[in-house]
């Protein structure tokens, strides 16, 4: 406002100026008609201003005011323009300020988020050290107050040993006592010299008899707390050694079902190795079958006997598929190697199984064999009606393999 301010008084400042000059040229010029003199005198040349001439000058004087206007008007334009970029650069400025703080903020909220996610989580660790030391500490205190109890128990056992020795002394010595004086008092009563010595002899035996039955009973004590300690002992060593077996027992499956599976698996090894096999049989069966069908058609052998060798060789492969068919169904266990089973099967023409017969041989492999056949369902049938009839009526020996 107050570059304008400043612009618009220089435009005023020119304005007048212009005028001055103006009015001034004007003021200058003499515009009244001379007067002639009275007497001849000699002419003088006087210059005329132009009224044409002034109006020109004045129309230079307007347009150039009028340029400085639009010239001053298009200074204040662009003024404006430069302060409005200005002001759009500051804006814009700001907004970029005001984007970058949020994203640092949203940095900063991240942030305090993972430090916060992190000492969440070292809290839990350490709550969970915490537990793990604290049962620790009670599994310790448990074992210590186990100790405490079974010392405590056998102090009483010693204490309540020795007062009962120390209570039976008192009784002997008091009955040995009693016992001393009544003879004393017999012994009196027949002569007062013997029984004087008899009690003197008496009350010595009865000291000394006292005094050992206080030993023996003392002995006994110590002998029968000897024996709860060593029963105690005993008890421990049983608890440890029970324990020990029941490691060692743990151990020991473990490595009958590491063995196990090692079985397993050399048995699977086995049994691929078989199906491969059985498989390279059946395509050297399969291409032995194809020469005879070509000698056959060749007429290399009579048609009756290549006919009923290519049947029985048909009637061979299809059941060694129907095996392999069930042998894939099969779950067969480590106590079932070396057994078999025979059983019946009636089977349709699409090879859908009808019938199982009541297998011989070994019951576990002939119950898992059952289960392995219904679980088929359908059995491989071939199209030749002559073999797909004999294969109707199957008796099949199946030989689990691991």
């Amino acid at each position: 406002m107050t570059e304008q301010g400043g612009i618009r008084k220089s435009l005023v400042i020119s304005l007048a100026l212009h005028l001055l000059i103006g009015v001034l040229v004007l003021v200058g010029v003499n515009f009244s008609t001379p007067k002639r003199p009275a007497q001849a005198v000699s002419i003088i040349e006087a210059t005329m201003i132009d009224d044409g001439m002034v109006a020109a000058q004045a129309e230079r004087l307007a347009e150039r005011q009028a340029q400085r206007q639009q010239q001053q008007a298009e200074a204040q334009a662009q003024e404006e323009a430069r302060q409005q970029a200005e002001e759009e650069a500051q804006r814009e400025a700001a907004e970029q300020a005001a984007a970058a703080e949020a994203a640092r903020q949203a940095e900063q909220q991240k942030a305090i988020a993972e430090q916060q996610a992190r000492a969440e989580q070292e809290k839990q660790q350490v709550l969970e050290q915490q537990r793990k030391a604290e049962e620790a500490r009670k599994a310790e205190e448990a074992r210590k107050q186990a100790e405490a109890e079974a010392a405590r128990k056998a102090e009483e056992a010693r204490k309540q040993a020795e007062a009962e020795a120390a209570r039976k002394a008192e009784e002997a010595r008091k009955q040995a006592e009693a016992e001393a004086a009544r003879k004393a008092e017999e012994a009196k009563k027949q002569a007062e010299a013997e029984a004087a010595r008899k009690a003197e002899e008496a009350k010595k035996q009865a000291e000394a008899e006292a005094t050992r039955k206080a030993e023996e009973a003392k002995k006994q004590a110590e002998a029968e707390a000897a024996r709860k300690a060593e029963e105690a002992r005993k008890a421990e060593e049983a608890k440890k050694q029970a324990e020990q077996q029941r490691k060692a027992e743990e151990a020991r499956k473990a490595e009958e079902a590491k063995k196990q599976a090692e079985q397993q698996r050399k048995a699977e090894e086995a049994r691929k190795a078989e199906a491969a096999r059985k498989a390279e049989a059946q395509k050297k069966a399969e291409a032995e079958q194809a020469m005879k069908d070509l000698e056959a058609l060749m007429g290399s052998a009579p048609a009756g006997a290549s006919s009923s060798a290519a049947s029985a060789a048909e009637v061979d492969r299809y059941t060694g598929m129907i095996i392999s068919a069930i042998q894939r169904n099969w779950l067969v266990g480590p106590t079932m190697v070396g057994k078999q089973c025979r059983i019946n099967v009636r089977v349709a023409a699409d090879g859908l199984i009808l019938q199982i017969g009541q297998g011989q041989g070994d019951a576990e492999v002939c119950r898992s064999a059952e289960l392995a056949i219904r679980k088929t369902g359908t059995l491989p049938m071939p199209k030749d009606p002559e073999v797909n009839k004999q294969l109707q009526n199957l008796n099949l020996t199946l030989i689990p393999r691991l």
